[in-house]
């Protein structure tokens, strides 16, 4: 029972999944202008995201002050941070009020699903793409001179055919102005752009899903290679213990090699005295307390005295 084997696979998993999360920030980064030349949209938007990414580390990390072990794991700590950051940076509307409220948003969120949940879960990557959305409509906005998030028309007074009533038959509501999106002095073409966006956008997401499956391997390899100095029979039994499913939940990931082997030792002992304490309890009746009981509490002490009941397939 060797992992080591694994290790070289899932360390080539996380370098594919940054290369995609890199190529992903490179395309969120780039729009096309009205001369069909890339531009950059600008350090700006980059500079706010990696704002809001540190803050969701800092406040969502809690009490956790695991660190990468190796170089390996440094290396895919700063592609998971970069990836945010450009995730962040790429969904915000380039300039004006919204982008205030919208880093207020992010940064709540984030920090929140930090404490609570992965950070990329299905709720958190619906929002980015709500923000993303927004972001391609402004600038689809823009694209087609018109400087407005949306323009209502008023009843009745635009249905009358008067030139003089023309200021007062519609309402503009969200203006803003070329410069504040960052458009390009030639203008945005915005169906390249789009594609580009759009692109990166699903790549970042993709190779930050994949990074954090990809790290929780990793770890979990390395784990498997402390366990397995142990001989083979007491290896067995302590993956039956622990089991691998448990490993980020008990707290073993990031841990260096020798707080992880007290760890594992505490976690065995507490378990089999638990274990013991059990089977001590469930040896005979009178030491539970109870006679022979039925419907719910009988099927418990049952359970308990007897193991489970066969099934009708059980010969």
């Amino acid at each position: 029972m060797s992992p080591q084997p694994r290790e070289p696979l899932t360390a080539r998993q996380l370098l594919y999944a940054c290369v995609l999360v890199a190529l992903g920030g490179l395309l969120l980064g780039l729009q096309v202008d009205g001369n069909g030349e890339f531009v950059g949209t600008g350090y700006s938007s980059l500079g706010v995201g990696a704002l809001v990414a540190l803050a969701a580390v800092l406040f969502g990390s809690g009490r956790d002050t695991r660190s990468p072990r190796d170089l390996v794991g440094a290396f895919s700590a700063v592609c998971g941070f970069l990836g945010l950051a450009f995730l962040v940076s790429g969904v915000l509307a380039p300039g004006g009020g919204w982008m205030f409220f919208e880093v207020l948003l992010l940064s709540i969120a984030l920090s929140r699903a930090g404490r609570e949940q992965p950070v990329l879960s299905r709720g958190m990557v619906a929002l980015l793409s709500l923000l993303l959305l927004f972001r391609l409509w402004i600038s689809y906005q823009g694209s087609q001179h018109r400087w407005e998030v949306v323009s209502l028309d008023v009843p009745v007074l635009s249905s009358l055919p008067f030139d003089f009533l023309a200021p007062i038959q519609s309402v503009e509501l969200g203006e803003f102005t070329p410069r504040e999106l960052g458009f390009p002095p030639a203008g945005l073409d915005f169906a390249p752009s789009l594609a580009l966006w759009a692109a990166g956008f699903v790549l970042c997401v993709v190779g930050l899903a994949w990074r954090s499956r990809a790290a929780i391997e990793y770890e979990n390899d390395r784990i498997h290679a402390v366990i397995g100095e142990l001989p083979p029979t007491l290896a067995h039994i302590v993956e039956r213990v622990l089991p691998e499913s448990q490993w980020v939940e008990l707290g073993l990931h990031g841990l260096a090699d020798r707080p992880l082997r007290k760890r594992l030792e505490e976690l065995v002992v507490a378990r089999i005295a638990a274990r013991r304490e059990l089977e001590l309890a469930t040896q005979s009746r009178e030491l539970l307390g109870v006679a022979d009981l039925g419907g719910f509490s009988g099927e418990i002490l049952r359970a308990l005295t007897q193991g489970p009941a066969p099934t009708k397939d059980t010969p």
